[in-house]
């Protein structure tokens, strides 16, 4: 097992190291100095504000009276101070199959994508985070490898953008095509040590892109993420959720195939330091559990809905897709039989 979190050899550093992380990235104003936290306070803090997407802007940048009037002009994004919204390598982007290039990178590879206890939801204004618990004993923390990535990314946190109705709210499209909804788990790039650091470097994180879609049923998985969203209606309530989360039911369902390019975060200040992953496998939510979302509320006291980036330029990038083997295909069928599974893989050359 690797080492995830990086071993600092005096407390001295660690201190220094955040507080250097702390001023660069969070106004001074957003958080009274005079005011100690404790170590969970300060975890959470970390994986939850603008250290994540930068949503807190700096000090003479004035904050919006709504994020939907924020997502209602988002040319305006370039013009903030230090701001790289206005780069070539931004995110999201209109995904075109046919002008995608087919590679072969090795399947992704997900560890500790099982069930975890007692996961933190924020509602931090213009977003659900969802964030592991502060104590998670660091060998189960979940993380990934393959797939073309240089290394192990672990896992940080994960949250959704979603429409006032299901005609919009993805932030990919996939032939101009929106979804409902889009679920993004947030890796940092393990050989950097630690998060921060990470997001100093264009490799820095990797980014799972998840498009939800509207299904007959609820979605029994998704099920443990909506129930509590009652009481984070407000912006920056926070909860522990009392049901297991299971990483590895958020996934879609094949996994194998994927569209991956070069990107940047989807809210101020842009940095162009992720690996974009999007499954082209769409995962259903139900209109009820997705109407749980519309209710929340932001900052300015309005329903929190169209957090959602519009689509920047390609420019000249490429975008690659793996597309899955014949054995890959095979595996994901619903055979009811094992027996017979391994008998039709086996006859296939699998």
């Amino acid at each position: 097992m690797m080492n995830l979190w990086t071993k600092s050899s005096s407390l001295k550093v660690i201190l220094v190291s955040f507080i250097v992380m702390f001023n660069v990235l969070v106004p001074m104003d957003a958080v009274p100095v005079s005011v100690p936290r404790s170590a969970d306070e300060t975890w959470r803090f970390k994986h939850s504000s603008s250290v994540f997407e930068h949503w807190i802007y700096e000090k003479s940048i004035s904050k919006p009276s709504s994020w939907s009037k924020w997502y209602a002009n988002p040319n305006s994004w370039a013009d903030l101070s230090g701001s790289s919204c206005g780069g070539n390598q931004q995110s999201p982007i209109d995904i075109q199959p046919r002008s995608s290039v087919t590679k072969a990178f090795p399947k992704l590879a997900f560890h500790n994508y099982g069930n975890i206890d007692r996961m933190i939801l924020m509602n931090n204004g213009h977003t659900a985070v969802y964030i592991l618990p502060a104590k998670l004993p660091e060998n189960r923390v979940p993380y990934i490898t393959g797939g073309g990535l240089n290394g192990s990314y672990a896992f940080v946190q994960f949250h959704l953008h979603w429409g006032g109705d299901s005609t919009k709210g993805s932030e990919h499209l996939i032939k101009s095509k929106s979804y409902p909804a889009e679920l993004h788990l947030v890796h940092y790039n393990t050989k950097y040590g630690s998060f921060a650091d990470a997001t100093m470097h264009s490799d820095g994180l990797a980014v799972l892109g998840i498009f939800l879609q509207v299904g007959s049923s609820d979605n029994e998985f998704l099920q443990p993420l909506v129930d509590q969203l009652g009481e984070v209606i407000a912006d920056h309530n926070e909860t522990t959720l009392t049901d297991l989360v299971s990483f590895k039911d958020l996934l879609p369902r094949q996994t194998s195939s994927f569209y991956r390019y070069n990107g940047s975060l989807t809210t101020p200040n842009c940095q162009q330091i992720v690996i974009w992953t999007v499954f082209d496998t769409p995962v259903e939510i139900s209109e009820r559990q997705l109407a749980k979302y519309r209710l929340l509320r932001e900052f300015g006291g309005e329903h929190l809905v169209n957090n959602f980036r519009p689509s920047q330029r390609e420019n000249d990038r490429l975008v690659f897709y793996r597309s899955p083997s014949r054995c890959e295909i095979s595996k994901s069928l619903p055979i009811m039989s094992s027996s017979f599974a391994a008998q039709f893989l086996a006859f296939i050359g699998c």
